[in-house]
């Protein structure tokens, strides 16, 4: 993995943490809105807070497997760049 293949895969990942990340806020702020913060949701009576707990649940599972991911590809081109220095007879950052 290599130059453009790496800034392809980077960027889909930040690029899809972004819009999970706005989706996840645009949530937050309607369930907000409609009244879901409030201490009568503890009996989930209503199906709107009920899904609004859902969905807040599910994306915050989907963006903290996505943060692993980013945090993976970084960490997996950090180390083939330093196997990359150690090898060659060449100095990298010359």
């Amino acid at each position: 993995m290599f130059g453009s293949t790496f800034f392809k895969l980077f960027s889909n990942i930040v690029l899809t943490s972004f819009f999970t990340g706005g989706l996840s806020f645009f949530s937050m702020e309607f369930c907000n809105w409609y009244g879901c913060n409030s201490w009568t949701t503890i009996f989930r009576s209503d199906m709107i807070c009920n899904s609004c707990t859902d969905i807040s649940y599910h994306l915050k599972n989907y963006q903290t497997s996505m943060y692993g991911s980013l945090f993976t590809v970084i960490s997996c081109q950090m180390t083939d760049l330093v196997t990359r220095a150690g090898s060659s007879k060449n100095l990298i950052f010359q």
